[in-house]
């Protein structure tokens, strides 16, 4: 009797592990570069997770699979594994204090760091990873539980010939913001090379999903936005009167939130130099109202 039920249980291991495995509740993340000259490039890789569902052994990757595109043809170059290194729970109790933080309130991030060699290519490159899925409770986008995320940069040409880095956030917005209570965050960015900085709002993207949640080799470019559900869109991701918006100059997010919920967004900042556009840093990351 003891072994029918031993073989019980572990067939229902066995069943339950591939839905353990594609639970990573994935709530932000984006991808920079810094040129270290001579070809070498640092990749710097930051994910947001929510640590108090699902399994948490399943939600950061390692090692985490950046796929490297030609960022012309969109065919695959090669691929790099970053590796996991420490990661931190965020401290949640400098948010807004219109509201207190529950106990089952955690939020958890790591940043791989990999340096690699991009030799100059007229074509540049399109460096990839993708995880699935996001929190299945998301309130703005269709199927939220099986909608991946792709996080993503692209190092053209100018930039390799220049030896260019990429735009870098100064901090991450809060994560929890008050229903009916407009909101003003800093969400501006530093550039070592002293271009000019044009701030954007932009529709997260999908990437990987429930049956391949870590994909070995990331899908190849381009890639489809999320799916917006009405009223919700693009230049409305929070909905009501007071939309949330960033000033294109100084990184400035606002807007009034008119409803509880969950809300996936995405900003990105614009790097031009002498007028033409070098880099785009892209972020997306959730709003829980």
């Amino acid at each position: 009797m003891r072994d029918v039920f031993y073989n019980c249980c572990c067939r229902m291991v066995v069943l339950l592990l591939p839905n353990i495995l594609q639970a990573s509740h994935i709530v932000g993340g984006e991808m920079t570069y810094t040129c270290l000259g001579n070809d070498q490039y640092e990749i710097a890789l930051t994910i947001f997770r929510d640590c108090e569902n699902g399994n948490p052994q399943a939600y950061f990757d390692d090692p985490a699979i950046v796929g490297i595109f030609n960022a012309r043809t969109g065919s695959l170059i090669r691929t790099t594994s970053l590796f996991l290194p420490s990661d931190d729970t965020l401290d949640l109790t400098r948010v807004n204090p219109c509201f207190t933080i529950v106990q089952d309130v955690c939020i958890h991030t790591t940043t791989y760091r990999q340096q690699i060699v991009l030799p100059f290519s007229p074509d540049g490159y399109h460096l990839v990873y993708q995880r699935c899925c996001r929190n299945n409770v998301i309130t703005n986008i269709f199927l939220p539980g099986s909608t991946g995320a792709t996080y993503e940069t692209i190092i053209g040409p100018t930039a390799l010939s220049s030896c260019n880095s990429s735009p870098t956030y100064r901090d991450w917005p809060p994560f929890y913001i008050c229903q009916g209570t407009s909101i003003d965050y800093d969400n501006s960015a530093t550039d070592v090379d002293g271009d000019s900085i044009v701030y954007g709002l932009f529709a997260p993207r999908q990437g990987a999903s429930t049956t391949d949640p870590r994909p070995i080799i990331p899908s190849s470019p381009p890639f489809f936005p999320v799916s917006w559900r009405p009223p919700y869109n693009t230049s409305n991701m929070l909905g009501g009167p007071d939309p949330f918006r960033i000033d294109p100059q100084t990184g400035r997010l606002s807007g009034t939130p008119p409803n509880l919920g969950i809300f996936v967004v995405g900003i990105c900042a614009k790097e031009y130099r002498n007028g033409v556009l070098i880099s785009v840093t892209r972020r997306d990351f959730q709003y829980e109202v």
